[in-house]
């Protein structure tokens, strides 16, 4: 047995023991701290647990592994015995081994077959600030289960969550707090400049760090694309060892990361598969992007889009750390020390921004919905009603929500939703079937190059060929035979709704859920009638998504059980009148297969409903605009648009465009019993519909508030513009003699605004306050224009004027 080491976490493991039975512990740990390995081997040699299993949860599998084999070696023994390991498609353990170090989605499915965690006395939550799906599920199931036994005890811990936070949420938990065990780091920034791309100037700055390197260099970027990039660039250097690491390529390629077998110095370029839980050894250097990949769910789509974003500020420490574990090490960093206050202080969880279709599965099977488990922070909501929709479609729930037969068999399968279905049917279905969704799924969970997909069998990888293998095993198919003919009509079950059809002769599809999807342009693969997309992915620079793995589907597989073909009857404008017309329509979802004109077909119902919806829709849009109201129409509502913003009567009808869209039934329906088009629509005059909104009364009201006209001191009476800015109207100069202020409507409360006239008509003033005219500016007037209009009064007192239109020969 190697002599451990002291750990930071070893002063308080005899704090955790003493506080574990009685609630759980959460226990804050910089990375260093040893709380992934001196602690669980000390609690498993506590007398508290003997006899008893302690799990103890990664977030991933190389990061399990490494764990593993790490704490068997400490122990002297193989892994498998006191220390085994349960990763998808790999297990090392048996009935006696006391630590068992699994990944999170494996927990949940221990969990869901055995709620009460029979033989265990532990359950570690190790990097819950990764907040994962499976990390979130685990807990809350967990929490369920330790209410149901008394003798379960649950350790989380964080690196970068505070404690505090964690124990507030769960209500009775204790907090501990661990030192971290870290050697000085020198971080320097190496911003980009503005005219470079961050990519092209990373390969300087990591030729930088393996000049300040003596053991080797970790870099870490958002994704496999820049990493094969960088290997390119970086491979011909034959002193050092170049290793990609990243979740796509082997379990075996991946451990070989782990292992410093080699004499010459390493570089380790990485996507954040590195950043926490696993020491990477002989590393001194960490080359920061400062950039991630994080998928982000559009449930409009029913697809998760990669978008290279910044880390978290946490992340950042992360990522220095490793430069930090053996010894002083050094971090470059491409972005500047002042962009350090932009970044957000931790990473957004999972259940805020993923697929949540196998999370609900999971809730279902416990037997809960998600409000009724405990998370840290809630699902999102729009996720969780796509999801909904989803196990719906593919029969997996019913309307109550509950899981059907078939939606307990596909969750015992422990995979994707849509693949686990594929597989559960074709079961049903035959041997053939079922072999053939066997190639396929296994495909499509290890990620096969998309443009080749589905590849042939004997093509296959050994990885792809290990997973074909493991679903013929659990499904006992003692000699497989895979028909490729199948493909479409197995895959079906699984993707009924990712069924599209090309837009005239483009690259472009429409796809049955309504959403877009178009081929690359660069991609030769051949344009279908008829696709079913297995696979797509969304383009920061697209509307559309862009289509990867995908099968033609043939005229008689549209009749497959899995597709919801609907035959209706819909009504829609048509022709050059735009007249309503009754379609019968075999569709797809949004896709139609083909329709057929039916134009006896359409009721007045219909026709009203139609004539509502269309005009609910153009009021909400444009406004009244849509009827090309005439003049009457437009000053009978300005008025009482007026009449309502100063008098505000509490027992009047509303006229904004929200209200009449809402009520159109009431005051527009029952005009409308000639109209059979939309051209006759638009040239309706609303006006006695609109004032048939009011009563009588309130016709009296409006009339006497907001006259259509007024009588000016001429004697003649003048219409007011109530569509102008304010209340206007129009008179000749001479016509308000006498008149000593401006006149007003709606009991005083608005002034009208005067257009004052030349003899000729032309506007000379126009005034809100005659009163200040006859003061101010009309000796002005006089002045200019009396030489002009000699023929007609200017009085030097217009207010003892007679007030007429007439000349000065007609008035003598």
């Amino acid at each position: 047995m190697t002599t451990p080491q002291v750990l930071p976490v070893t002063a308080l493991i005899d704090d955790v023991i003493r506080l574990l039975p009685s609630a759980p512990v959460v226990l804050e740990a910089p990375p260093g701290a040893g709380k992934s390995t001196a602690l669980p081997l000390a609690l498993m040699q506590s007398e508290q647990l003997q006899g008893q299993r302690i799990l103890l949860l990664q977030p991933r599998r190389m990061a399990a592994l490494s764990i593993a084999h790490f704490l068997a070696e400490q122990l002297g023994e193989a892994v498998g015995e006191s220390v085994g390991y349960h990763i998808r498609g790999e297990a090392k353990f048996h009935a006696n081994t006391r630590l068992l170090v699994i990944t999170e989605g494996m927990f949940t499915q221990y969990i869901q077959h055995d709620p009460e965690l029979t033989g265990t006395g532990l359950v570690i939550f190790d990097e819950f600030h990764e907040r994962n799906l499976a990390t979130d599920l685990g807990l809350a199931m967990a929490l369920e289960s330790f209410h149901l036994r008394t003798d379960l005890r649950l350790l989380i811990m964080s690196a970068t969550l505070p404690a505090q936070t964690i124990a507030n949420w769960l209500g009775d938990a204790h907090v501990l707090q661990s030192a971290g065990r870290q050697y000085p780091i020198h971080i320097q920034h190496r911003p980009v400049p503005a005219n470079e791309d961050w990519l092209q100037a990373l390969p300087r700055v990591i030729r930088e760090a393996m000049t300040l390197a003596n053991k080797g260099v970790l870099v870490f970027v958002p994704g496999k694309r820049e990493i094969d990039r960088l290997y390119e660039v970086f491979s011909a250097e034959t002193d050092w060892q170049v290793m990609p690491l990243h979740r796509q390529i082997p379990l075996a390629q991946q451990k070989q990361v782990l292992n410093a077998n080699d004499s010459r110095k390493r570089l380790v370029i990485s996507t954040n598969i590195a950043e926490t839980s696993v020491t990477i050894p002989n590393i001194d250097v960490v080359v920061d992007s400062g950039r991630e990949r994080q998928a982000q769910f559009y449930p409009q789509h029913g697809i998760t889009k990669l978008i290279t974003s910044r880390i978290s500020k946490a992340s950042a420490t992360q990522r220095a750390g490793r430069a930090g574990r053996t010894g002083p090490g050094h971090c470059l960093r491409l972005w500047a020390a002042a962009d350090e206050h932009g970044l957000r202080d931790y990473q957004a969880p999972e259940l805020e921004t993923s697929d949540l279709t196998s999370f609900l599965l999971e809730c279902r099977r416990w037997g809960s919905s998600p409000e009724q488990l405990q998370f840290f922070s809630a699902p999102n909501r729009g996720n969780l009603a796509q999801a909904t929709t989803l196990l719906k479609t593919l029969e997996l729930c019913n309307e109550q929500g509950s899981l059907t037969t078939l939606g307990h068999q596909v969750a015992e399968l422990g995979t994707e939703p849509r693949l686990a279905t594929i597989l559960t049917r074709a079961k049903l279905t035959s041997p053939t079937h079922l072999a053939t969704a066997a190639w396929l799924v296994a495909q499509l969970e290890l990620n096969v190059e998309s443009s080749q997909f589905p590849l042939a069998l004997e093509r296959l990888t050994p990885l792809l060929r290990q997973r074909y293998r493991y679903w013929c095993q659990q499904f006992a198919l003692a000699q497989p035979q895979v028909n490729p003919n199948l493909a479409s009509e197995v895959l079906l079950w699984g993707f009924a709704d990712r069924v599209a059809k090309r837009r005239a002769s483009s690259d472009r599809y429409l796809l049955s859920n309504g959403a877009g999807a178009m081929f690359h342009q660069q991609d030769t693969r051949t344009r279908d009638e008829w696709l079913l997309v297995v696979e797509m992915t969304l383009s920061e620079q697209q509307r559309d998504a862009i289509i990867r793995a995908v099968v033609p589907l043939s005229d008689a597989e549209l009749n497959h059980p899995a597709i919801q073909r609907e035959q209706r009857l819909e009504v829609r404008w048509q022709g050059p009148n735009q007249r309503l017309q009754a379609i019968a329509v075999d569709a797809i979802g949004a896709i139609i297969v083909r329709e057929m004109s039916k134009p006896d077909k359409v009721t007045a119902e219909q026709r009203l409903h139609a004539l509502s919806g269309y005009v609910k829709a153009q009021l909400l849009e444009q406004g009244l605009n849509l009827f090309k109201l005439n003049h009457e129409a437009q000053q009978w509502l300005a008025r009482v648009n007026l009449y309502q913003m100063l008098q505000q009567p509490s027992d009047w009808p509303q006229f904004d465009c929200e209200s009449l869209a809402h009520e159109i039934a009431q005051w527009a329906e029952p005009h409308w019993q000639s109209i059979e088009s939309l051209s006759q629509l638009h040239a309706w005059n609303p006006l006695p519909a609109l004032q048939a909104r009011l009563t009588y009364q309130q016709q009296q009201q409006l009339d006497e508030a907001c006259p259509v006209a007024i009588q000016i001191p001429s004697g003649r009476s003048v219409r007011i513009d109530y569509c102008a800015e304010k209340p206007t109207l129009s008179a000749k100069l001479q016509e308000l003699f006498g008149e000593p202020v401006s006149p007003t409507i709606c009991y005083g409360k608005q002034s009208i605004t005067i257009d004052l006239l030349s003899p000729a008509g032309r506007l000379l003033q126009r005034t809100a306050d005659l009163a200040s005219f006859w003061e101010n500016a009309y000796q002005h007037v006089k002045k200019e224009m009396k030489g002009r209009y000699p023929k007609h009064p200017w009085p030097d007192d217009p207010l003892q004027a007679q007030a007429t239109h007439k000349t000065k020969r007609q008035l003598q």
